[in-house]
């Protein structure tokens, strides 16, 4: 063995299973023991097994939470496939949406900005050139011009990394990070070397059917397009105009998987009322006269407006005049402005137009006329807790819960004064619900209805007579991957709806005859086929696959990953083993037609089409045969560990295979060798229970560990008479299968070059026990053998 030595520690026993492991993978390579053929006749329950991994996202390279994630994947495809049933286990890579594109983009703008390779300023000279340009005043922002409200030295300063730092940490030297202002060079470059990964790490993976996601593949285009002309024909997908939240950077919706952070974060809508200043108008405030002029105030109590005593302003808050349309304008912070402005309410679609700054001072003793309202005017007073991230800076006052209602809450939350900002909140919580659940209209037109009844009448009165507007911001911040805050914009978009009844009923009764293995994963299906209405499933930016009828849109990134496991089965036909699709092929992309997808997947009639029909027929076949999906923290102490425990059972192998004359022949006679042969079959029922249940810990311990101590005590037990040689030859036969899903590589090592099998033991096939000799639970749990 080895002794080299890296400062002073040996690695020989590692450098050895890492050799066995290159042998092994070379060896199984050359005889292509990964790649899946369909049988001639329709499987039985057991003799197939097609497992699927989500395709990891090729904006990086992988890390060892994919690894980790795998494994279980492919200890349960070992197994399976150990036990003699046909595996497939196929891995491709997802490059569709817009982080790669807002990436390459951002790296596009930090080499204008700072050069090539970029010399990125220190924060005290950005500090300096104050180069963070307004907002407000912006028309609608390219997704490749640079806009920051931080600086770049401040969000480095902050723990945030540039684009080209990002890059440098996957190694890559400055000249070769330059390309990667090109978005395609993005998925030539990751996936061949998540590829190599894979195979590194032992993946039994067939790698003929590997792809890549967008137009860049026109096979998986293709697929794509026929996937979302079916889904509008079945009347699946409509167009509809909705509040989405939106990346103004990016100039698209900015859905969960596009955010950076506020996952689930949802639109939340508000009635915004429309106080009218009432002329004539204070200085400051000349410049608007002509025009009407509100302070526009968001609030989601629209009935409450009968009790309004005045309205609150920030004194400290900084305002404008902004332009809704040429007669209307609304007073209010630019963030808000900025939401209006994608929601139909400016002058300038998607541009705030601010007609004039002011602060809080200046609105301050206003004299106002608002709708419903009681008193005919109404003023305008500060308040010094009123946040200008929520809402519009401007806050209705409707005292109208009264001194016994708050006195009442405060007691029962013992709340001792203003300060206790917590118990204050859930007090406003309480009374809030309370009214709006028990509550009755005492005054106006809608006097005697349940308040929850009267809400939306009195909401609908107002917009009808134009005294309020709708208004949509996020309910809490978000912001997208290219680093913009996101807002809420008036969309129109295509729909995937999931929510209709009669199909969100299929997928509920699908779930519950699944084996999710967990209650608590079956419980988030349930709540997610709870809510999940209509899906937004167009985008303007990034990277995809066009909508065939709109081609102005593309397919967003989770819309074109619900059926990718189908492209699987035929990829192999399709792309001849290239995961772009680009070599040559029997078949031509422009040749996939609708038709010919509806006959491979659908059971659809043999389409007239130039592909050969034993081809056409290949697809179908490999489709029908493979199709329905089977159920599917790193310590170094512990890594070596297992490489010493291996290693040395290795040693011991090729002692006992040295000395094979020496053992005793014959069947196993003694006691001892009844107790051992049992803990063998006993390993086998538990390991094969546990793989069942894919409890891979269990499965190691019980084939493995606990197998071995049976082993030693075996050892230990037989003294003078020695062991018995068949006994231990089943043992190492056994041992080597159980140990196979999960070492495959030592376990192949063992098989060939140990115990020299033919063929494989990754496709050996299961050992049985023995009922015969099988008690109903382990001998060496209820005895101890002296």
């Amino acid at each position: 063995m080895s002794t080299i030595t890296e400062g002073g520690r040996s690695y020989a026993r590692r450098d050895l299973l890492l050799k066995i492991q290159s042998e092994i993978q070379n060896y199984w390579y050359e005889n292509k023991v990964f790649e899946a053929e369909p049988g001639s006749k329709t499987p039985k329950e057991g003799e197939k097994f097609f497992g699927n991994f989500p395709y990891p996202y090729m904006n990086g390279l992988l890390h060892l939470g994919h690894a980790f994630s795998i494994s279980k994947l492919e200890f349960g495809a070992a197994y399976h496939r150990l036990r003699g049933s046909n595996v497939l286990l196929p891995f491709a890579f997802h490059c569709t949406g817009m982080p790669i594109k807002a990436s390459a983009d951002k790296l596009a703008r930090e080499v204008k900005q700072f050069g090539n390779p970029p010399v990125f300023p220190s924060l005290e000279e950005e500090e300096k050139s104050n180069l963070a340009p307004e907002v407000t005043t912006e028309s609608k922002t390219e997704p490749d011009k640079f806009k920051s409200k931080r600086s770049k030295a401040a969000a480095k300063s902050s723990g945030d990394k540039s684009q080209w730092e990002i890059m440098r940490s996957f190694g890559l030297p400055d000249e070769e990070i330059a390309k990667f202002q090109e978005p395609y060079h993005w998925l030539t470059y990751f996936p061949p070397l998540a590829k190599e990964d894979l195979k590194a790490f032992g993946l039994g993976c067939d790698w003929r059917r590997s792809f890549i996601t967008t137009d860049m593949n026109p096979f998986y285009d293709s697929f794509v397009r026929w996937q979302m002309n079916k889904l509008k024909n079945m009347g699946k997908i409509v167009k509809d105009t909705r509040y989405t939240i939106y990346s103004p950077l990016d100039g698209q919706p900015c859905a969960d998987h596009d955010r950076a952070s506020g996952e689930g974060v949802l639109p939340q809508e508000y009635v915004l009322i429309k106080m009218e200043i009432i002329p004539p108008f204070p200085q400051k405030l000349k410049v608007l006269e002509g025009k009407k002029v509100y302070l526009a105030a968001a609030t989601l109590r629209p009935e409450t407006m009968y009790g309004q005593t005045n309205c609150w302003v920030l004194p400290d808050g900084k305002y404008g005049a902004f332009e809704i349309n040429e007669a209307d304008v609304f007073i209010l912070t630019e963030r808000a402005a900025l939401n209006l402005s994608y929601q139909n309410l400016s002058k300038i679609p998607e541009k705030p137009t601010c007609l004039l700054e002011l602060s809080g001072y200046d609105l301050i003793g206003l004299p106002l006329k608002s709708p419903l309202a009681f008193n005919e005017v109404i003023y305008s007073l500060p308040m010094l807790t009123i946040l200008t991230d929520k809402g519009t800076g401007i806050v209705t006052s409707v005292p109208k819960f009264g001194d016994k209602s708050a006195e009442k809450v405060c007691n029962d939350l013992k709340i001792k004064s203003q300060n206790d900002k917590e118990k204050l909140a859930e007090a406003k919580r309480l009374t809030y619900l309370k009214g709006f659940t028990d509550g009755t209209m005492l005054v106006g037109e809608f006097k005697g209805k349940k308040v929850q009844e009267a809400k939306p009448l009195i909401k609908s009165k107002l917009l009808e007579a134009g005294l309020a507007v709708l208004y949509s911001e996020p309910e809490k911040k978000v912001i997208s991957r290219s680093g913009d805050e996101c807002i809420v914009a008036l969309t129109d978009q295509w729909y995937i709806t999931y929510g209709e009844e009669e199909w969100k009923k299929n997928a509920e009764d699908c779930l519950e005859n699944m084996n999710t293995f967990c209650e608590e994963t079956k419980n988030g299906f349930r709540h997610t086929l709870s809510w999940l209405n209509q899906w937004a499933c167009s985008r303007s930016f990034g990277l995809g696959t066009r909508i065939p009828w709109d081609e102005q849109f593309l397919v967003e990134s989770l819309s074109d990953s619900t059926l990718y496991m189908a492209y699987y089965t035929i990829a192999h036909i399709l792309q001849n083993g290239n995961m772009y699709g680009s070599d040559n092929s029997s078949i031509k992309p422009e040749q996939m037609t609708d038709e010919v997808w509806d006959y491979v997947f659908c059971g659809g009639p043999e389409p007239k089409s130039e592909i050969p029909t034993s081809l056409l027929q290949k697809m179908k076949q490999e489709f029908e045969y493979w199709d329905g999906m089977d159920d599917a923290n790193f310590v170094f102490e512990t890594a070596n560990a297992a490489i010493l425990r291996l290693t040395k059972e290795l040693t011991w192998m090729e002692e006992v295979l040295a000395a094979e004359n020496s053992l005793r022949e014959g069947p196993p006679s003694t006691y001892a060798d009844k107790v051992f042969a049992n803990e063998i079959n006993y390993a086998v029922v538990l390991s094969e229970k546990h793989f069942n249940a894919f409890m891979f810990r269990e499965a190691l311990k019980t084939g493995f560990y606990d197998l071995q101590a049976a082993r030693d005590e075996y050892r230990f037990s037989c003294g003078a008479g020695g062991m018995n040689r068949d006994l231990l030859f089943r043992f190492m036969d056994v041992q080597t299968r159980l140990i196979a899903p999960i070492c495959p590589h030592y376990a192949e090592h063992v098989w060939k070059n140990l115990l020299k099998k033919q063929g494989f033991v990754i496709k050996a096939g299961g050992q049985k026990q023995k009922p015969q000799t099988l008690l109903s639970e382990s001998l060496t749990s209820i005895c101890k053998i002296q």
